[in-house]
């Protein structure tokens, strides 16, 4: 066996990277953190998937009259204002909502404006949703909003959360709470007005 300094007597360079190869790992290291900032700028612009958030602007319930031998539908209609988080303006040309015992019925803009609804950087878009509860007892607090936008390479669906700092719902009894008890204080009341 040949000892350490033997070796590195002989070749002193041994086990180093050469120049050339130092140049490449730096132009690609160099080149990785280009395309991860490239990435990142892309992602927080909104160019691939719209960005937004959404704060609760008020909410009331409706009982929709269904017949006589069923009972009604209860209706939210929440408010809720949509910020654009995105550095491009967005085209929403639809909505969606979804949540456990929550059925959307619709999703309008409150100034009347018909889809495609373009909302620019920084803008609010203030939206009426409707939706029925099916069963007090398992529904959501609030149904979540889906919106799909228009891109110049396609369409992209990206959801709307509630903003953080905002709270959901800081200091007020949510819709779907609120709609629940309504439902059974007016069932109550025209139970008793009967007797």
């Amino acid at each position: 066996m040949i000892s350490n300094d033997v070796l590195a007597r002989w070749d002193p360079g041994a086990g180093a990277l050469t120049p050339r190869d130092r140049r490449r790992f730096t132009v690609v290291g160099l080149v990785g953190l280009v395309l991860a900032g490239v990435g990142l700028l892309v992602w927080y612009s909104g160019a691939l998937v719209p960005r937004f958030h959404a704060f609760p602007h008020g909410h009331q319930a409706d009982i929709q009259d269904d017949g006589p031998d069923r009972p009604g539908t209860l209706l939210v209609h929440e408010r809720r204002i949509v910020v654009n988080d995105g550095l491009l303006p967005v085209t929403i040309t639809g909505a969606a909502g979804h949540g456990p015992s929550l059925v959307l019925d619709s999703v309008a803009a409150e100034d009347g404006r018909s889809l495609p609804w373009v909302v620019g950087t920084g803008e609010r878009l203030t939206v009426v949703v409707r939706y029925a509860v099916t069963d007090c007892e398992t529904a959501a607090e609030t149904i979540g909003l889906r919106l799909r936008a228009e891109r110049w390479w396609g369409t992209a669906e990206a959801d709307v959360p509630f903003d953080e700092a905002e709270g959901e719902f800081v200091g007020m009894t949510g819709p779907v709470t609120s709609a629940c008890e309504d439902a059974q204080y007016t069932a109550r009341y025209w139970e008793r007005a009967r007797r």
